[in-house]
């Protein structure tokens, strides 16, 4: 089972890096995969909550950069060195290289849980921003097939990973809003 699905695997990677292909795509895909590009709307992000949006807000922001600081550090110093799959980019020799591969291990994809647990935390205690932030989500893990340095496995991963993170982070911070509550009636 697990030869079959990587098989499915290498062939969605190969389709998706070598045949879906165009050359606006390249540019967009190139850009959007990009942390030091994506980040800025993020921290305006943060700035938004943090204006706008009073204590939940705060608290919002606080868990999110808590949150993704941990899944970040569990997907890059211990899922991916206990894993160890090789990225694509250096595995195949047949790969379209669009950025440079960069370091460390393919599984997860560290890109799809930070942008997974952003966009699912965001999501439930903000509902109006699910769409917005799961398209971008969804579009920064593509990006990592497109440009040669992931598996759709190594983004699914990082999404169920991420969904799983944001979530946790919800929970909390709806038991520390109905602590808050509690004391401000008490």
């Amino acid at each position: 089972m697990l030869d079959f699905m990587m098989s499915i695997d290498k062939i969605l990677f190969h389709f998706i890096n070598s045949y879906a292909i165009s050359g606006p795509a390249d540019i967009f895909f190139s850009f959007i995969t990009e942390s030091k590009n994506i980040w800025p709307f993020y921290g305006v992000l943060l700035s938004m909550l943090l204006v706008k949006y009073g204590t939940r807000g705060r608290i919002a922001c606080l868990f999110l950069v808590l949150t993704v600081f941990s899944a970040d550090l569990l997907s890059t110093h211990i899922l991916k060195p206990f894993i160890g799959r090789e990225r694509p980019c250096r595995a195949l020799s047949e790969t379209r290289k669009l950025i440079p591969c960069g370091p460390g291990q393919s599984f997860p994809s560290t890109h799809a849980i930070n942008n997974a647990c952003i966009a699912i935390l965001l999501s439930l205690l903000f509902p109006f921003m699910r769409v917005p932030l799961c398209i971008i989500a969804f579009l920064i893990g593509y990006s990592r097939i497109y440009v040669g340095v992931h598996y759709p496995l190594d983004v699914f991963g990082g999404f169920i990973i991420g969904s799983l993170a944001g979530i946790s982070a919800f929970f909390l911070v709806k038991k520390i809003e109905a602590i808050m509550i509690k004391k401000s009636i008490s």
